[in-house]
């Protein structure tokens, strides 16, 4: 990563933790990032402070519908937590260097756990719209990865293990929560493409020919660099439209937002376990 933007991820996390400090906030050692649709889905906090993007020097604005683009910093019982409300995407042409910007600014202001979540079309015939899915592993299909040019601190390339990028032990515990709540979480392949378009059909049975269980835009690379940088990783996506190839249907932004918001009271509830769970 350039020079500069380590600069700006200094600049931004010194701004966070003054912040915190004012409000006698602990600095977070959890985040959570919400996608389309999802910013209804945070637990109750106390003591939060919330700011736009652009408050943050060097954290660039959200500009697509269903992002609110706010940090806000909550008290989670006796600590704090940040949430990202509203994400940066590869498809609005950004760098991926703008979009693993906030996890990078997590990082440095002590993040260890992060929880990402966002909105996906299911591959998968048994996955229902309105369905969660636990995110087990990802296909990435992106054309690129964010750590093209990240180095280790000896100078070598980031080189990171993933055959166990996404936490199993608290995925198993989400699981066994979500069967005995009766909440509609299944489990599954994530594969990652850079958007903005739609799939076409074809390129479906394609993905669900290569072990996809549903599709997104986003999620897979700040997963990646948040384990490049050492945290704990885990993805829930909502299950925002379904792909029947019998019956196609169209697909709209509107619609994935509408899903996504009906399902907050669920992944809230999800993303309240997942605080309460303890390695």
């Amino acid at each position: 990563m350039k020079a500069e933007t380590d600069g700006s991820v200094a600049s931004a996390a010194r701004f966070l933790a003054s912040i915190l400090e004012g409000e006698g906030l602990p600095l977070p050692t959890e985040a959570v990032v919400l996608g389309s649709g999802q910013g209804e889905s945070v637990p109750e906090t106390g003591q939060a402070v919330e700011l736009a993007f652009e408050e943050i020097p060097g954290w660039p604005h959200a500009a697509v519908p269903g992002h609110a683009g706010t940090v806000l910093l909550g008290r989670y019982g006796e600590r704090s937590v940040l949430f990202q409300k509203g994400r940066l995407h590869y498809y609005e042409g950004r760098s991926m260097e703008e979009v693993v910007f906030p996890v990078r600014v997590m990082a440095a202001v002590g993040v260890r756990s992060l929880l990402l979540c966002n909105a996906a079309g299911a591959l998968n015939p048994a996955y229902e719209r309105g369905f969660l899915m636990l995110v087990r592993d990802h296909v990435n299909l992106m054309g690129t990865n964010p750590l093209r040019g990240a180095r280790y601190a000896d100078g070598s390339p980031a080189f990171v293990d993933l055959s166990d990028l996404y936490d199993g032990g608290c995925g198993d515990f989400l699981l066994r929560r979500a069967q005995a709540e009766g909440w509609p979480l299944v489990e599954g392949v994530l594969v990652a493409v850079c958007g903005p378009s739609y799939e076409t059909g074809a390129e479906l049975r394609f993905l669900r020919l290569i072990g996809g269980d549903a599709v997104s835009m986003s999620l897979v690379p700040e997963a990646l660099y948040a384990r490049y940088l050492g945290m704990r990783v885990n993805g829930l996506s909502v299950i925002t439209n379904t792909w029947d190839l019998r019956r196609p249907q169209p697909i709209s932004h509107e619609e994935v937002l509408r899903t996504a918001a009906a399902a907050a009271p669920v992944l809230k509830k999800l993303i309240q376990a997942w605080l309460d769970y303890r390695p």
